[in-house]
């Protein structure tokens, strides 16, 4: 992102925090993101990601590597972008992630079954209004010239290319606020399960933005 651009960024957000009833003078204003996690599974057509840091939706605790949002703060979305990653456990912080399907990081049928992510789509719901109804995932979809072609990795593979600021990245217009003292529905809808997955199979959505800081009541 350009300096230009990362002006006007701020500046969005700063008049669409006022028009959603954030006061951005009180509150200390900053680039960052947030990095929401569910696991995939074979028979769920429907992901609900956790916005805030004590949302548990469909039971599923917060995970080691995502960044969730306090109650107190309120995050302005400029962008957004899907990723797909295979962790070696549950709890394993060092999966790569991937911007496409690849069949060398997982098997040829689980890659395959994954491109039903690709034909589904996102919705946000917030205190029980929608904002966005579908926005199509296949936007996010990258393959790059570069890819991987044999595993396991060792000296001279040549890697799947990507770049972590820039893959599969869509910017988020109209803005998206979301604020700790609301109630923030962020999920995936799919036309049918993954069918072919592990359950250490994770779907990662990165939102970059600007976050205010301590500028919400919670009650």
């Amino acid at each position: 992102m350009s300096q230009v651009n990362a002006r006007l960024v701020y500046r969005n957000a700063y008049n669409a925090m006022v028009a959603a009833g954030v006061d951005p003078k009180k509150a200390v204003l900053s680039q960052s993101y947030l990095r929401l996690e569910v696991a995939a599974s074979t028979t769920k057509t429907n992901y609900q990601f956790g916005v805030l840091i004590n949302d548990q939706p469909q039971g599923n605790p917060i995970r080691q590597t995502e960044q969730r949002l306090n109650l107190q703060d309120a995050f302005f979305v400029a962008s957004v972008q899907l990723f797909v990653g295979l962790a070696s456990s549950g709890t394993a912080t060092d999966f790569a992630l991937t911007s496409y399907p690849s069949p060398t990081v997982f098997t040829a049928t689980a890659a395959a079954a994954l491109y039903n992510l690709y034909n589904g789509y996102l919705s946000l719901t917030v205190n029980n209004s929608v904002i966005t109804p579908s926005w199509d995932l296949y936007r996010h979809l990258e393959i790059n010239q570069t890819q991987q072609t044999v595993t396991p990795i060792v000296s001279g593979t040549v890697l799947n290319q990507i770049s972590g600021l820039t893959a599969g990245s869509c910017a988020c217009e109209p803005n998206w606020v979301l604020i700790g003292s609301k109630n923030n529905t962020l999920q995936i809808n799919l036309p049918a399960a993954i069918s072919t997955v592990t359950s250490t199979t994770v779907l990662v959505l990165i939102l970059r933005g600007v976050l205010a800081q301590n500028c919400t009541v919670v009650s």
